[in-house]
């Protein structure tokens, strides 16, 4: 058997995957519109792309926007005397872990209702503390210490996860608000959908048009559960058309898991706000562009794409 001749067929079928992914591009990172004034947001969404995000919802006209997110880290940065304060809907007892990291002389104290739980001090990597709640409790809270005087601008603490029983406390709470130093409070923003309501809000889109709709179970995927969660919400308010709002080459695969969610009663468009990470027209230069292209093509249904290539 001549070994050059399946080698050939191996390079020419390698080509031909090659430059459909090359030219998957556009395919992917599709936009259209349905004409509607309704817009769902994907609070996965960099924050930092939500002023790019609000320019699109000026110029589409937008009147009703949805943000939709799944739990997010219970990841904080704190100043001398700020406090973060985790309100549970039930009393829990068992093993909490805090992930800290934070400046030379920094520490935290956390407290369960009123009994301190944690007093520790902190280096420049992230580890896990671990401390045992034996009293239920249905509030807790986190503070930073610092040996020494410390400037009210300075950040001392990070906290990268906080859990109970292996369980994000942001997947359990009621309520999380950061309490600041010079006596403000903030959201403490426990989900995506939360994160992307406030960062629009911030880049200018009234909070009146904004709603927010969390997610605390997430089922086989992020973006399935974030579109049935909408879906639900389509169907208590009516909703027979929306545009949803995504980054780059995840469009397609948004539209998809976002219709099938709605089902034919509602009309689903697509707008892809342009991902900084891949360009067009120079993605392929980048491992993370070949990354993402590959992973969004995997990620489309195979009946989804012959539909659409007919």
């Amino acid at each position: 058997m001549n070994w050059k001749e399946p080698l050939r067929w191996v390079i020419i079928l390698s080509t031909v995957i090659l430059l459909m992914i090359a030219v998957s591009f556009p395919f992917l990172a599709v936009n259209e519109p349905s004409g509607s004034r309704t817009a769902v947001v994907e609070g996965w969404i960099p924050k930092d792309l939500m002023p790019e995000v609000k320019r699109v919802l000026d110029e589409q006209g937008y009147e009703r926007i949805y943000t939709t997110g799944t739990p997010r880290n219970c990841s904080h940065t704190f100043r001398l005397h700020d406090t973060l304060d985790i309100e549970l809907p039930d009393p829990i007892q068992g093993g909490l872990v805090l992930n800290a990291c934070g400046a030379n002389g920094a520490g935290f104290i956390v407290i369960a209702d009123t009994t301190v739980i944690l007093d520790h001090k902190v280096a420049g990597v992230c580890i896990d503390h671990r401390a045992d709640i034996r009293v239920p409790a249905r509030r807790i809270r986190i503070t930073p210490t610092f040996d020494g005087i410390a400037r009210p601008e300075w950040e001392l603490l990070f906290t990268l996860f906080v859990k109970f029983e292996g369980k994000n406390i942001n997947a359990l709470q009621r309520s999380v608000v950061m309490h600041q130093a010079e006596g403000n409070t903030e959201p403490g923003l426990p989900t995506y959908a939360d994160v992307a309501a406030f960062a629009l809000v911030k880049a200018g889109v009234p909070s009146t048009s904004i709603t927010a709709l969390p997610i605390y179970t997430v089922g086989e995927s992020r973006t399935r559960s974030n579109a049935q969660r909408f879906a639900q919400q389509a169907r208590e308010e009516g909703i027979t058309s929306v545009d949803v709002i995504s980054l780059g080459v995840h469009a397609r695969r948004s539209r998809f898991a976002y219709q099938e969610a709605c089902g034919d009663a509602v009309n689903v468009g697509i707008v892809s706000v342009d991902d900084p990470e891949l360009k067009r027209g120079r993605w392929w230069l980048s491992l993370i562009g070949w990354y993402k292209v590959v992973k969004e093509l995997i990620g489309v249904p195979a009946t989804y794409l012959i539909e659409e290539t007919k």
